[in-house]
C-alpha cells in the first residue's frame, strides 16, 4: 500500500512555504518588515491560519449512519439550528481569522530583501586595504636553512642523479645488515629548501558610524524612526564582512560617543551643530579605524534643524575628510523635517558633488505634520533603497 502520508506532507509543506513566501513579500513591499526586528537568528511573522484536512467524529445528527431515503430538504450533517455556529464571535465574515506565528531564519528575509528591493552586494573600496601578510610555503629554493629542507624533493634530486651515474646499483656496507646494501645518498647540490612567498590578505573588516542629532527637536518617535532604520542597515552589511564594528554618536552642539542603549533612548539635548558629529568621527578615523586598513560606513540622521552657517562647514568636511577615498559611503537621513527650505538636505543636495555620498528623506504626509503608520513604514522602506541601493 503506498504511504500517502508522504505526499501529504509534500503537499503541507508547499502550501506552507507558499504561504510564507507571500506575506514574507507583502512584509517587505509595504515597509512593515522594518518594524520586526529578529531574535536569535529569526524573524517572527504572521501568515494566515492553514486548514488541514481531518476526520470528525460524533453524532452527524441524521438519526443513523445513512440508510434509508432522506426528505426533501433535509440538512446532511448538521443538527436543526446549528447552521452557521463557529467558534469565533460575531457574524460570518466580520471578523479576521485566526493566523500562525512562524519563524523564519533572517539569512532568508535578507535574501527576500536582496531580490524585493533590488539592493546591491556591499563591497570594499578598490583601494588597496590588507588585513595581514601571511607567509606561504609555495615555492623550492637550491639554498636555505636544514630546518626547511623538503626531504621528498632532496631525496628524489638524489634518486635522479644516481640513476644518471649508475651509482644507484652501489652496494654500501651498514652496520647491522649482513649483505651490502643500496642506498641513495643525497649530496649538497640535491639538496632543496622550501621557500616562502609573502601573500596581502585583502581586509575584512568594515566599521559602521551611526550618528544622530541630539537636539531638542528629535523627539522619540523620530529617534524610533531612527532605532529601525540603523537595526536594518546594520544586518544588511554585516553580511558581507568578517569583522564589524559599530560607533555610535551623538551631539547637540558638542558630539561625543555614546553606547547603543544611550544613542536609541536619549533624547533630549541642547542646540544643533551637525559638524561637530563629522569632527569626532575624523579623530577616530585617525586614532583608531584607519582608511588604509578599515572600510568605513557613515549613517547620519537629522531633522534638517541646524546652527546657522554650519551646514556649509557639514559640507565641506563631508567633501574634504569623508570623500570616497577615504569612506565608503556616507549616508544622510532627514527625518520629518518642518521644512525642507533651508535644510541640511537642501544644502548637501545643491553643494555636494562625492559619489559616495546618498540623501534621503521622510517626510510628514499632511499639512498638520503628521504621519500614518502605513505611509512611515513604506516611507522608511524607499530611504533604506535609496541609501542602500544603487543610485540611478
Amino acid at each position: 500500500m503506498p504511504r500517502r502520508i508522504d505526499e501529504d506532507h509534500k503537499e503541507f509543506h508547499d502550501v506552507y512555504s507558499g504561504r510564507k513566501r507571500k506575506e514574507l513579500k507583502k512584509y517587505i513591499k509595504n515597509g512593515s518588515i522594518f518594524r520586526n526586528r529578529g531574535k536569535n537568528g529569526k524573524v517572527v511573522l504572521t501568515i494566515p491560519k492553514i486548514d488541514i484536512p481531518h476526520i470528525v467524529y460524533g453524532d452527524n445528527g441524521s438519526g443513523g449512519i445513512g440508510r434509508g431515503e432522506g426528505e426533501e430538504g433535509e440538512v446532511i450533517g448538521k443538527d436543526e439550528g446549528q447552521a452557521g455556529k463557529g467558534k469565533g464571535k460575531g457574524k460570518a465574515g466580520d471578523v479576521e481569522g485566526e493566523g500562525i506565528d512562524i519563524s523564519v531564519d533572517l539569512e532568508e528575509v535578507l535574501k527576500f530583501l536582496k531580490e524585493e528591493l533590488h539592493l546591491p552586494d556591499m563591497k570594499p573600496k578598490p583601494n588597496d586595504t590588507y588585513e595581514e601578510i601571511v607567509k606561504k610555503y609555495n615555492n623550492i629554493s637550491l639554498v636555505g636553512p636544514e630546518s626547511l629542507r623538503h626531504n621528498t624533493r632532496t631525496l628524489k634530486q638524489a634518486l635522479k642523479r644516481q640513476c644518471a651515474d649508475n651509482s644507484i646499483n652501489k652496494l654500501h656496507k651498514i652496520p647491522g645488515f649482513k649483505n651490502p646494501i643500496k642506498l641513495i645518498v643525497p649530496i649538497n647540490s640535491d639538496k632543496r629548501y622550501r621557500q616562502f612567498n609573502e601573500v596581502k590578505v585583502p581586509s575584512s573588516n568594515a566599521v559602521i558610524f551611526f550618528a544622530r542629532d541630539g537636539s531638542a527637536s528629535m523627539d522619540q518617535y523620530k529617534c524610533d524612526i531612527v532605532s529601525d532604520m540603523c537595526w536594518w542597515i546594520d544586518v544588511w552589511i554585516r553580511r558581507f564582512y568578517k569583522k564589524v564594528e559599530r560607533a555610535y554618536l551623538w551631539h547637540d552642539t558638542i558630539a561625543k560617543e555614546v553606547d547603543e542603549n544611550k544613542f536609541y533612548k536619549y533624547r533630549y539635548g541642547g542646540g544643533t551643530k551637525c559638524s561637530s558629529v563629522l569632527r569626532l568621527a575624523s579623530k577616530m578615523m585617525e586614532n583608531r579605524y584607519n582608511p588604509t586598513k578599515w572600510n568605513i560606513y557613515l549613517f547620519y540622521f537629522t531633522d534638517g534643524e541646524n546652527w546657522g552657517g554650519d551646514n556649509e562647514v557639514f559640507n565641506e568636511m563631508l567633501q574634504s575628510e569623508f570623500n570616497y577615498n577615504n569612506v565608503n559611503m556616507v549616508g544622510v537621513t532627514q527625518v520629518l523635517s518642518w521644512n525642507y527650505q533651508n535644510s541640511l538636505k537642501e544644502y548637501i543636495d545643491d553643494n555636494n558633488k562625492n559619489k559616495n555620498l546618498k540623501s534621503v528623506q521622510i517626510d510628514y504626509t499632511s499639512s498638520n505634520f503628521e504621519i500614518s503608520d502605513e505611509d512611515r513604514d513604506s516611507q522608511i522602506k524607499d530611504a533604506i533603497i535609496g541609501l542602500l541601493g544603487n543610485k540611478k
